[in-house]
């Protein structure tokens, strides 16, 4: 599945770059007084650059780590349906990651002509170190919870595209209608998945999970850092103007971390239902760094 099969005509038909890419409250610079404070021009290209970043994070969930931790999975003895499924996943996902590829070279060739990524830069140990983790989910299973969490929130954002087709340009629109239509699948197959092997482990290799996932959170997803600070750096490169802001906008990204109506933007129960109701199962979660979550009192004693 890629835009050239479900929607031909997207192949030949020009980028509207006068329309947003991404719904504005997807965007971390928009929870700012920075945002307000930049021209219509400076608000819509960023938009637009935060969108490319979007997808490449898309790209580097479903390629870079998803491909290796689905390698590790077909490696263990399921149930032939799971093994099916699985495979089944494996390829769709290559499927969006080509997707999403296309759709950013097609938007920003000076970015994209020879590199998959611009704004999402993993230090190479670090990448050495997820791999060879991702590699081995029956000693780090936590990579299970962040492929629901991250699935699942990935329906959410989808169908936000969807919701708002009218104000967004229609080559974002219609990947991301492509995109959900997998993803509800994948979510179903993330929960037999934390069934497998979650809830066969000991008691203290889900307590050390827990506290990994918790970690992981916390120093790469729960707040704008790195990759999302070079956004605000490519849109001053394209705006010299903004230099002189350019610290203070980087620092009202980074404050985010405490505040509550972009935290909950990230997760929550509307966002992650699913999700969040299996956290409150497991008593290793009460602990978690997302601060828009609450444990229910419905979670399993310890095993």
């Amino acid at each position: 599945m890629n835009i050239a099969i479900a929607a031909p005509e997207l192949e030949t038909t020009l980028v509207d770059f006068g329309k947003h890419f991404i719904p504005e409250e997807f965007t971390p610079l928009s929870y700012t007084r920075a945002y307000l404070e930049l021209t219509e021009e400076q608000q819509l290209r960023y938009n637009q650059l935060h969108a490319f970043y979007f997808n490449e994070q898309i790209m580097f969930f479903e390629a870079t780590l998803g491909q290796s931790v689905l390698e590790a999975l077909l490696r263990r003895p399921w149930p032939e349906r799971v093994t099916e499924a699985l495979r089944q996943l494996r390829e769709e996902e290559q499927q969006h990651t080509e997707m999403f590829r296309r759709l950013n070279q097609l938007c920003a060739p000076h970015l994209y002509a020879t590199r998959d990524f611009h704004f999402v830069q993993v230090p190479r140990p670090w990448m050495a170190l997820g791999n060879w983790a991702l590699r081995h989910p029956q000693m780090f299973p936590m990579v299970l919870w962040l492929m629901l969490l991250q699935e699942e929130r990935s329906l959410y954002y989808s169908r936000g595209f969807v919701r708002e087709e009218s104000h967004l340009e229609r080559h974002f629109v219609e990947t991301q209608r492509l995109h959900l239509a997998d993803e509800a699948d994948h979510v179903r197959l993330d929960e037999e998945l934390i069934d497998g092997m979650w809830a066969p482990a000991t008691p203290r290799l889900r307590r050390i999970n827990a506290r990994l996932f918790s970690w992981m959170l916390a120093e790469f997803f729960n707040t704008p850092r790195r990759a999302q600070l070079r956004v605000v750096d490519e849109l001053v490169r394209e705006f010299p103007a903004l230099g002189p802001r350019r610290m203070e906008m980087r620092r009202q990204l980074l404050a985010l971390s405490q505040d509550a109506q972009y935290q909950t933007s990230l997760y929550s129960r509307d966002i992650v239902p699913i999700t969040f109701a299996r956290f409150d199962e497991w008593p290793e979660f009460r602990a978690l760094t997302i601060s828009s979550y609450r444990p229910r009192p419905q979670m399993k004693e310890a095993q």
